[in-house]
């Protein structure tokens, strides 16, 4: 288990005097910019283009006052400064998770954990589920997150958990959040309390009997609070949701992530995300949100009108340095690969009559997004199918024209499979392939996409090429939070079989990767004036590692080290945000007081 952030002794004095005699003494007159921190030999990726290394950097405040030499530092020391060596650690910016679920999904992992990821049969997810039953007597419900598809017998029934609980509803979402495995429990209350939601989920129907069989198509759209009430959850609960964001926030800070967009905020959840961050929940992290917007909403448009209005004024009222609202909407043009659901150009290689399901029609989808770009709202659709794609990158295209092109940055979320003829496109109109590389180690793909669609599956390279700006995150819970396993995956083109024969050519080198992660993901987020690039001025969000990332490109590197689950989660020694510590790992010889 990481620490919780320490604060540290105070900088031997001796030397801090040795470089005041060596520089001269700054008094902090009016040619003069003494710094609170001056960290020296270093090894600084700063992400920035035109200056990607240095050694030094001066922090005054909340933000850089210097990044380049030691030399050059000379002016931002003063009698105040503390100057630390980092003994040739990689310094890099923060890293901004482009696309995760670390406030939603976070606080609801209080409810449905994410504990079914480590279980490798149906037997192991059984048990944990009568476990988590049998411990809990007082929760509303039982749920969980991470089972896959491959794992059950007979497919997700819900005979076989009324098997293990059947006096509470259970409600498990798959390893991708996109399917969905309910017990009889749960389908009676969702049906009884909210049918028309229920419905949204796309609940499979037995073709003999016509009654429901416990699995969802579409359970990505889950809002646990169409069901329950905030009243019925109780405070318990309540603090319950907001301690599991607390832990999944601190999680990501002891990885370097200090910046995260979660991509689909409902608004029910507001008020309770406002009270976390009054509270002091959100003072070590920032972190944006946008509101989720699904097909049914077109059938009132005035309404729609309305509350995205409303979501854009919540965002004058309460934004700030660590919360962002009102700027951006998620929507899903299509499903996932593991069930079949991602909208396909040709049909599935193992399933030759289905191409794939869409979640809106093309008439639709180019209505919600003129409207959405029409409010100047940045469009973030969910996209893992080449067909899925194109629809997307029309739409987007067609809003740009009716309304007038601009800085949209509408994003293709995942962009898993766009087609080389599509590239041009996303180029010219400006839109971001928001991709997660840890979803290249799927192992639900390859029998669906076949090897020769597998050859163009995520292609980072080609869309580097084309001038597309490619922006990276982890989509947690479906993925690691510890950016070092997507930058591995990334750089190696590693699947999950632990070969490389999947589009080998489409890997990029370490170092574009982390711009990916860094300056780009900010960019993606209309951050790039604030965050993503170790530069002066910005706000002084920053990681130092123990291990040189740079490193995983290499042979040598993977001799001493494995690529699984928890083996490159101890690499960070210090995290900091807005010039603070917010995170320090146990046992480094990193001392830093602020």
């Amino acid at each position: 288990m990481k620490s919780k952030v320490r604060r540290l002794t105070h900088f031997p004095f001796m030397l801090c005097l040795s470089l005041l005699l060596l520089f001269g003494c700054n008094s902090g007159g009016a040619d003069s910019q003494p710094a609170d921190l001056v960290i020296r030999n270093a090894q600084i990726f700063t992400s920035h283009t035109d200056q990607p290394d240095a050694d030094t950097i001066a922090i005054k405040g909340e933000h850089i006052a210097h990044v380049g030499s030691f030399a050059g530092a000379a002016p931002f020391i003063g009698p105040g400064t503390e100057v630390v060596d980092a003994k040739g650690r990689l310094i890099t910016p923060g890293f901004v998770d482009n696309h995760c679920h670390v406030l939603w999904i976070g606080g609801m992992s209080y409810l449905m954990p994410p504990n079914l990821f480590e279980c490798t049969t149906q037997d192991e997810i059984l048990a944990k589920i009568e476990e988590r039953a049998r411990n809990n007597p007082d929760l509303p419900m039982i749920g969980g997150i991470g089972w896959r598809m491959n794992q059950l017998s007979d497919g997700p029934r819900k005979e076989i958990l009324d098997a293990v609980v059947s006096d509470r509803p259970v409600m498990l979402m798959s390893y991708t959040g996109q399917a969905g495995w309910l017990n009889s429990k749960a389908i009676a209350l969702m049906i009884q309390r909210n049918p028309e939601a229920f419905a949204r989920l796309s609940p499979v129907r037995d073709p003999e009997t016509g009654e429901y069989t416990g699995e969802c198509k579409r359970y990505h759209v889950i809002n646990i609070l169409n069901y329950f009430s905030w009243e019925e959850l109780g405070a318990t609960v309540e603090e319950g949701i907001m301690a599991s964001i607390t832990d999944v926030l601190e999680e990501a800070l002891s990885y370097g992530v200090t910046t995260m967009h979660d991509v689909q905020i409902y608004p029910e959840f507001i008020p309770l995300l406002l009270k976390f961050r009054d509270r002091g929940g959100l003072d070590n992290v920032r972190v944006r949100g946008a509101y989720f917007v699904g097909p049914e909403r077109l059938d009132d448009e005035e309404q729609l009108t309305s509350d995205l209005n409303e979501w854009k004024d919540i965002g004058q009222r309460e934004n700030g340095a660590h919360l962002r609202f009102g700027q951006s909407l998620k929507f899903y043009i299509d499903g996932t690969m593991d069930n079949r659901t991602s909208l396909l150009l040709e049909p599935y290689s193992d399933d030759p009559a289905n191409y794939g399901t869409p979640e809106w029609t093309e008439e639709e989808f180019d209505r919600i997004t003129e409207i959405a770009d029409g409010l100047k709202l940045q469009c973030c659709t969910h996209n893992t199918g080449d067909a899925g794609a194109r629809r997307v990158i029309n739409s987007y295209a067609r809003a740009l024209t009716v309304n007038g092109m601009r800085d949209a940055r509408h994003t293709l979320e995942h962009c898993e499979l766009p087609t080389a003829e599509d590239w041009p496109r996303m180029a010219l109109y400006g839109m971001i392939a928001s991709m997660q590389p840890q979803h290249f180690y799927d192992d639900g793909v390859e029998k669906g996409l076949g090897h020769e669609r597998l050859q163009r599956w995520m292609p980072w390279k080609s869309l580097e090429e084309a001038g597309v700006r490619i922006s990276f995150g982890s989509d947690w819970a479906a993925g690691p939070t510890n950016p070092a396993y997507g930058l591995a995956i990334a750089t190696l083109r590693l699947n999950y079989k632990g070969d490389n024969d999947w589009g080998p050519n489409e890997a990029i080198d370490i170092q574009s990767g982390i711009r990916h992660w860094t300056a780009d993901s900010a960019y993606n987020l209309f951050m790039e004036n604030e965050i993503g690039t170790l530069e002066p001025g910005k706000y002084a969000d920053l990681v130092i590692f123990n291990t040189d990332l740079r490193e995983m490109s290499s042979t040598a590197f993977w001799e001493t080290h494995e690529f699984a689950l928890g083996a490159l989660d101890d690499f960070v020694d210090l995290t900091m945000v807005g010039g603070r510590t917010v995170y320090r790992k146990d046992g480094t010889d990193l001392n830093l007081s602020r």
